[in-house]
Order: C-alpha cells, then structure tokens, then sequence
C-alpha cells in the first residue's frame, strides 16, 4: 500500500487579500478555514497570527486564542510559526511558545528555519533589486535555543530548509540530539523573484532528495515561497514526500484564486490520482512520533 501523503495547509503567512480576497486574518477566520480545510483532506494547518487589519501580531495571547478556535472547529494538528523578520530576538521569538507551556494551550508543531538567508526579491524585468539588505538569520545558537524552549513547552520543531546548507544544519542538529526523530523537514521553494531558496523545480527538488539524510527517520515535505507548488509537489508525490500548499504563501491565480479549502482539495486529489491517500489528522500524528489528541495535557 502506498504511503499516505500529509497535507499541511500555510493558510495566511504575511500574505495580502489582494489578489485573493480569502487569506484569513481573525482567529475566527482561521477556526473556519481550519474547518474547510480538515473536510477537504488536510491533516496540519500553519498560521501567522495577524491584526484585523492583516498586520503581523507577535501578541502571545492572540496565538493562544487561535489554538484554542482551532481545536474547537477541528481535528488538525496545529504548527505556529515563530515570526520572519518582523520580529527580532530569540526570546521575543519563542515569547508565545513559552506562553503555550505555561497555559497547556499549546501548539503540535512549530516551525524552525535552520540556517540563514537572502529575502531580497529581483525584478528580472527591469533588471534590480527591490531590495538589498534582507536577510534571515538563523544562527546555530538560535537553533538551539528555540529547540529547548519547544522541548519545555512540549512542542515538535518542525525544520524548514531553503538550501542544501540547511538540510546539512538540520542533519546536524539531529545527530548531536538537539532535534528528536522522527523528524518533520520541510523543503522551502522559492519564486517570484526571491532568490534565497531553491527554484520550485524538478531539478531544484531533487537536488534536495538526493542530499537527504538516509541514516536518519525523516517525513519531508515540499513548500514554495511566491510560487506555483506543483513542480515541487510532482517529486514529493513519486517519492514518499508530502505537500504543504496554502494561498498564504501563493494566490494561485491558475486555480482562480481558490480558498485555502479548495487548494487542499486540488493538492488531495492530485495525491490520489498519484495513487496516494491522504493521510488523517491522526495517521499524521502518528507518522511524526506525536501523541494521539486525547493523550495530550489540557
């Protein structure tokens, strides 16, 4: 029987409502969409917390309160973002983390990039950068620091990898203990003219699989920043990977500007037709070494 494939649906990011008008923002928004997108075959749902106004909250009690709508709304494991560069400082960073082990309100998953950087974005038709001086930095030390808060509040890192370089970090920090196995790594395409990531190609995909740890137990899945996630997904799918599609990280105007349910749909059903299932929210636990929902402290 072929492997099940883990949907985890980026339902916001940073991303504006325009030009799709269905990114949520609201905590409520998010509950709904976490809704939608369980009964069209996601088992984990990523969320930025976001102001009414679609500005970026680094508030722990507004994570809080998403985690609670969301798992009052639906079965799906939960994976918090730990902000980009709109917020700066280990500590600040792992602020709402923290809070989660404090209130028992917690997270499954949170996501870790482990390794740094360029987020400047090139025009390639008029030939400049729109920007020069963005980067992401995640230092070693950083790594470290953000796994042993996760650990305390008993919340899984998942580990997002731009480049080789991260993947090779990653392996690392798994073999020296830092990060438990099963591991849950995610593969970060890039387009729309940001060069920090891989291409969201065949080759740039498998450029990836081919330096994937074999010594190590690894679910991996494939993302892309301002990109179509197909080419990504077609790899993942003939190789035991999963996907994490969302309009938080792509409008996907050839889809018609879907809602996130919609995608999800889209993504389940390529799956199928690639002869794989989609995996529940449950199977999905137990694909990343989680505990089952009820088993966990209230």
């Amino acid at each position: 029987m072929a492997k099940k494939v883990i949907i985890m649906v980026r339902v916001n990011e940073y991303m504006p409502r325009h030009p799709n008008p269905h990114v949520p923002f609201t905590p409520a928004e998010i509950a709904e969409t976490s809704a939608e997108c369980e009964a069209a075959g996601a088992a984990i749902i990523h969320f930025h917390a976001r102001k009414p106004d679609g500005a970026p909250s680094h508030d722990a009690e507004d994570y809080l309160e998403i985690v609670e709508r969301i798992r009052a709304r639906s079965n799906l494991l939960i994976d918090s973002t730990l902000g980009q560069n709109t917020i700066h400082g280990d500590e600040k960073r792992a602020a709402h983390i923290v809070r989660m082990g404090e209130s028992k309100v917690r997270a499954d998953l949170a996501a870790v990039d482990v390794g740094s950087t360029n987020l400047d974005v090139y025009d390639a038709q008029a030939k400049r950068f729109r920007t020069t001086n963005k980067t992401y930095v995640n230092t070693t030390e950083t790594c470290i620091y953000l796994a042993e808060r996760m650990r305390e509040a008993g919340v899984k890192p998942h580990l997002t990898c731009w480049t080789i370089p991260f993947l090779r970090a990653a392996d690392a920090l798994m073999d020296s203990g830092v990060f438990q196995q099963p591991a849950y790594v995610q593969f970060a395409f890039c387009e729309g003219g940001i060069l920090g990531g891989h291409p969201c190609t065949i080759d740039g995909a498998q450029a990836f699989l081919r330096c994937l740890p074999k010594d190590k137990r690894i679910e991996w899945t494939v993302t892309c920043k301002e990109g179509n996630l197909l080419p990504a997904a077609a790899v993942a799918l003939e190789n035991g990977g999963h996907l994490s599609p969302g309009i938080g990280d792509y409008p996907y105007p050839e889809l018609g500007y879907p809602t996130n349910a919609k995608l999800v749909e889209f993504f389940a059903n390529l799956a199928r037709a690639w002869g794989r299932d989609v995996a529940s929210p449950d199977e999905a636990r137990e694909m990343l070494g989680l505990p089952q929902r009820a088993t966990q402290a209230a």
